[in-house]
């Protein structure tokens, strides 16, 4: 029982809105049951079906809708700043990247930048594979920002699901799942809104799936490229996951090869690609780890204590010399391991991952089309979808943290349920009316929360809901844009309260931080353990930071609104003792009055 109370204490601020969610789709569908069929005059027509039918226009078209409808929504949901720990790293990985380095040296004194998801030995690099920090370096390097290449990468994955869909589905219902990622995924949620990650691994299981049939079906060199594009994608953005929904399709569609005695023009370019980027992504581990080693494997070993699996072991020979990092790695991280222990805890363990991902892909408007499990595994041509599915499935539950980013990779499988679903209900509505008010019923209610998220936003939740959005670190884009504005370089030693939560992190450098404008360190006690950093550094102007917490203004009230001018009283000149005689830069001027 100790997880659904995880999962009932974790939620409690997050009910409203999914009561709200949950009864505007029941309104809207009882308003379709209830209202006569000529009123409801709209999709599936020959006007939808013959558009649909150019292929490769539809793909486009749902191209263009992610990413300009996107920019078009901005005004009215702008982009949220970083504020997760695995942002920061994919961050880092993004700015190295597009500055042509695969990884960093270790910095000096790099005990003072330690930060949560980062590698500090043997070098200084993300822990997370290159796949989604290359679309962000893109997106920094030609066109100003990351967070472009997050909207092009989110754009690709939602047009190579409909391209997937394309190769099991009508054509007409290949663009409606498109039309629905747009509109679930790609405009709303985390993977196209946040540097946390999902869009890719989106975009590598649906190549994977669609070239796989076709190359099954057709045998065409072009789709033996896509598929080894789709794994390499895979491999390197989430390669567990890759491996549970790869492994069952490789092994499907080499068979039909081998049967078909298929020429061997056909899947040379693709094993040519394959082992090309398995020795770039090789090349890669090694310059990062020294190693042919996953680099969040290395991470492990030296930082976490948390298993990945439920039936790993605890690493708890690891020493932190930060309170937080404790707190997190102990008492956060490793919830869900030390929550097991009877077979009930194991069940309710997966019961609260299935319910997490049924909030996140399906709840509320599309939760009724999920009958469509009958017709995809009655379905021949999908059996070995349905199959990949189960054993991803044993996979996800076998994982210590299960998040929709992580099941990305099936979110191909997951839609063409979705489509058959409503297939289905189109089929039954030759008998029963009632199917087609409840088709379109559900394509109504998929609008209105389209219209219901632009008005009403839940707050910070975990696991994120579809439509969620993260909090801000209280008063971190305020202080960072007031230390970025003075002139000349800049150190600032962060000193956490008590209360420090883990999870506003202000430790987050650049990929070169000797020569970034503003350094942000861990200040260390007692004091002498600061000097050889500040000696490091003696150019620099050196200020204090204790950054604020839950409120933005000194106790006992921390709920005032946050007021941006007065941002400063958080910032003081550090306090340079006799000890810090090789200290000869300037001392920082500080305007305000401490606290």
């Amino acid at each position: 029982m100790t997880n659904y109370i995880r999962f009932f204490h974790i939620e409690t601020h997050h009910w409203p809105f999914l009561l709200i969610e949950a009864l505007v789709t029941l309104l809207t569908l009882l308003l379709f049951v209830l209202l006569p069929l000529r009123c409801l005059a709209f999709f599936p027509n020959r006007g939808f079906r013959r558009f649909a039918l150019k292929r490769r226009r539809a793909c486009v078209v749902i191209f263009l809708l992610s990413w300009v409808g996107r920019l078009a929504l901005l005004p009215v949901e702008p982009f949220r700043a970083p504020n997760i720990h695995d942002e920061f790293s994919y961050l880092l990985a993004s700015d190295t990247f597009s500055h042509g380095r695969l990884t960093n040296p270790t910095p000096p004194q790099w005990r003072h930048f330690e930060a949560f998801y980062v590698l500090m030995q043997p070098t200084f690099a993300s822990k997370y594979g290159a796949a989604q920090p290359l679309f962000m370096a893109f997106g920094q390097r030609l066109l100003g920002t990351p967070r472009a290449g997050i909207l092009l990468s989110m754009a690709l994955a939602a047009a190579s699901l409909c391209w997937m869909l394309q190769a099991y589905l009508p054509a007409e219902w290949a663009f409606l799942g498109g039309l629905l990622a747009v509109v679930r995924i790609s405009w709303f949620s985390y993977f196209g809104n946040s540097y946390w990650g999902g869009s890719v691994a989106m975009m590598g299981g649906c190549l994977l799936l669609g070239a796989a049939a076709r190359l099954a079906r057709d045998g065409k060199a072009r789709d033996g490229l896509l598929m080894a594009l789709g794994l390499s994608l895979l491999a390197n953005s989430r390669p567990f996951e890759g491996v549970l929904v790869s492994l069952p399709i490789c092994l499907y569609t080499g068979w039909i090869l081998f049967r078909k005695r298929a020429n061997v023009r056909i899947w040379l370019p693709g094993v040519a690609l394959l082992l090309l980027a398995a020795g770039c992504t090789g090349y890669y581990f090694h310059r990062v780890t020294g190693h042919l080693t996953f680099p969040w494997v290395v991470y492990w070993r030296q930082w976490s204590i948390c298993p990945p699996f439920l039936f790993g072991k605890p690493n708890y020979g690891v020493h932190y010399q930060f309170h937080d990092q404790l707190l997190y790695s102990r008492d956060y991280e490793l919830l869900p391991y030390t929550n097991l222990k009877t077979a009930g805890d194991l069940f309710s363990e997966v019961a609260v991952k299935s319910i997490y991902q049924w909030l996140f892909f399906f709840f509320p408007a599309l939760t009724l089309p999920l009958i469509g499990v009958i017709p995809t595994w009655r379905a021949r041509k999908s059996h070995v979808l349905m199959y990949t599915l189960v054993f991803a499935y044993l996979g996800f539950i076998s994982e210590t943290w299960l998040q929709a980013h992580y099941v990305a990779v099936v979110s191909g499988i997951l839609y063409l349920i979705l489509l058959n679903g409503l297939r289905w209900m189109n089929a039954g509505s030759r008998d029963h009316a009632i199917w087609l008010k409840l088709l379109r019923g559900t394509l109504a209610a998929v609008i209105v929360m389209f219209l219901v998220r632009l008005m009403v936003v839940p707050g910070n939740t975990f696991p994120p809901n579809w439509a969620s959005q993260a909090g801000d670190i209280p008063g971190f884009q305020d202080i960072t844009r007031i230390m970025e504005s003075k002139p000349g370089r800049q150190l600032v030693m962060v000193r956490y309260r008590p209360d420090h939560f883990w999870g506003y992190s202000w430790i987050n450098n650049g990929y070169d931080i000797p020569t970034q404008h503003v350094i942000w360190a861990r200040d260390m006690e007692p004091e002498e353990s600061n000097l050889q950093l500040l000696c490091e550094f003696k150019d620099r102007q050196v200020w204090l930071l204790v950054p604020p917490e839950e409120g933005f203004t000194p106790p006992p009230d921390r709920t005032a609104p946050w007021d941006p001018a007065a941002a400063e009283r958080f910032l003081q000149p550090y306090p340079l003792s006799a000890s810090t005689g090789c200290y000869s830069g300037s001392v920082a001027q500080w305007s305000g009055r401490p606290r």
